[in-house]
């Protein structure tokens, strides 16, 4: 495990002495943050179905359907910083019924931005994989997995031999090539630690927000053979793993 932040740089986010001195007492023992599979998967998490909300009211989300997913991110955000969130329900969400968990902490978001989970709406920043995530394997396996978990999906057709495994994520127009960049980051780190081939493609499709700005969606497709190796060494977590466990089984493939 090597060394991501420092405790000096972390209190160089501060702009008051006070605010310093009291996050010594408090957060201090945190420190030196070393680069460890948890913490690589709450920054896919993060980039993913949840939330990093900066300055000046630092304070993180992750939504999901599922409260023993919540749960689940709860137990991680508890192992790498001994924290706790809030749980409710999402009134305002017209998609479904969703729930978001929430950790009103100030200097654990300040660490999550420095260790590079990107702050504000992320369909609008440029933001890429910590290099001390693309640096390690076991670290990017568990990135890919809750990424894949959080934004991916299963398409199974009658047509396809092999199902095909799809990342799905929407930039602004403006930020296309860089959304561009980071699929291309994951599909070339995929190949290189573990030989999965994939294409990436930005769909002629278009969504007007209220503010006005038009977003797009851009996707990242595994197939063929391919598809059984991201099965056997990244996949997914919980239900859509099964789903891919049983497409793959029913149609007689080795998916041990």
């Amino acid at each position: 495990m090597g060394v991501i932040l420092r405790y000096k740089e972390f209190l160089k986010t501060y702009k008051t002495r006070g605010h310093r001195i009291n996050h010594l007492v408090k957060y201090g023992g945190l420190f030196p943050i070393k680069s460890n599979e948890i913490l690589a998967g709450i920054v896919a998490d993060l980039m993913g179905d949840g939330n990093l909300q900066g300055d000046p009211k630092w304070r993180i989300d992750f939504t999901s359907k599922h409260i023993k997913e919540l749960r689940r991110f709860e137990l991680e955000m508890d192992k790498a910083f001994s924290i706790k969130g809030k749980i409710r329900k999402c009134l305002s969400n017209r998609f479904g019924e969703t729930y978001n968990i929430a950790f009103n902490c100030s200097p654990i978001a300040r660490i999550l931005f420095l260790c590079g989970v990107p702050s504000g709406q992320k369909v609008l920043q440029k933001f890429d994989i910590p290099h001390w995530i693309k640096t390690n394997k076991v670290y990017f396996r568990r990135f890919c997995q809750r990424l894949f978990s959080c934004e991916g999906s299963i398409m199974d057709e009658p047509r396809r031999r092999i199902p095909q495994v799809r990342l799905h994520m929407w930039k602004s127009e403006q930020h296309l090539n860089d959304g561009k960049h980071f699929f291309n980051e994951i599909s070339r780190l995929m190949k290189y630690y573990f030989d999965i081939d994939s294409k990436i493609s930005i769909i002629n499709r278009k969504n007007m927000r209220k503010d006005g700005i038009i977003t797009r969606p851009m996707v990242l497709y595994i197939f063929s053979n391919s598809v059984l190796i991201f099965h056997k060494e990244i996949g997914f977590e919980g239900e859509k793993q099964e789903k891919l466990t049983g497409i793959l089984t029913s149609k007689a493939f080795k998916t041990a």
